[in-house]
């Protein structure tokens, strides 16, 4: 077994007993079949992105109908949104363990064909990564800003009758706001009254 990058291409049994890679021409079916499980590990991150979405929205839409706005009321029960049937809650949880066990897998699988230290392998390993983030990289990060949004929106109102009405496209986090007189406090207020009557009672003194 090699400890070092090595470029040949007799691998000798490539992951399981018998599948052996002893010609340029194994070694290149390889090599490509390498940079397709690569690419297929990318496309599963945004696969996994996209059922979180999914649900997300769902019971964002089920939290406004149990705490609606003040719009919200005046629809109809049965337009207010979706309820969450079996098959959705037994659905989403299979689904979801069933993306984590593939994408964990061959998260292994390929770290398993990185430890042979073929260059070859190592460099479609590479190239198959790239190309899966340059394709699927974009509407990933697009998702999960979109998850941001509803977790922010939805699941942190201030309020249960006062939902985020106006939301900042783009923004993974809120805003910092100025905060007012109101919400300071009692005992921060009272440490400035302490104070400011401290300062007039030494002007006073002084004069």
């Amino acid at each position: 077994m090699h400890m070092v990058i090595w470029w040949g291409y007799d691998i000798g049994d490539f992951l399981f007993y018998g599948f052996k890679v002893t010609s340029i021409g194994a070694l290149i079916g390889i090599c490509f079949g390498v940079a397709a499980l690569a690419f297929f590990f990318e496309y599963l991150k945004l696969l996994q992105a996209q059922h979180r979405h999914r649900q997300l929205s769902i019971k964002a839409k089920q939290l406004r109908t149990i705490c609606p706005s003040e719009s919200a009321t005046l629809l109809d029960e049965s337009q207010r949104g979706p309820k969450i049937n079996l098959v959705n809650r037994v659905g989403f949880p299979c689904i979801d363990g069933l993306l984590w066990l593939t994408s964990f897998n061959m998260g292994y699988l390929m770290m398993l064909t990185i430890m042979l230290y073929n260059g070859w392998v190592f460099v479609s390993v590479v190239i198959g990564s790239g190309i899966g983030y340059f394709i699927f990289g974009q509407q990933f990060m697009k998702i999960n800003l979109q998850n941001c949004h509803l977790i922010r929106s939805t699941f942190c109102m201030p309020n249960c009758s006062e939902p985020d009405e106006n939301p900042r496209d783009g923004e993974s986090t809120p805003a910092l706001e100025s905060t007012s007189a109101s919400n300071v406090p009692s005992c921060h207020r009272a440490d400035e009254s302490n104070e400011t009557s401290v300062i007039v009672h030494n002007v006073e003194e002084n004069a």
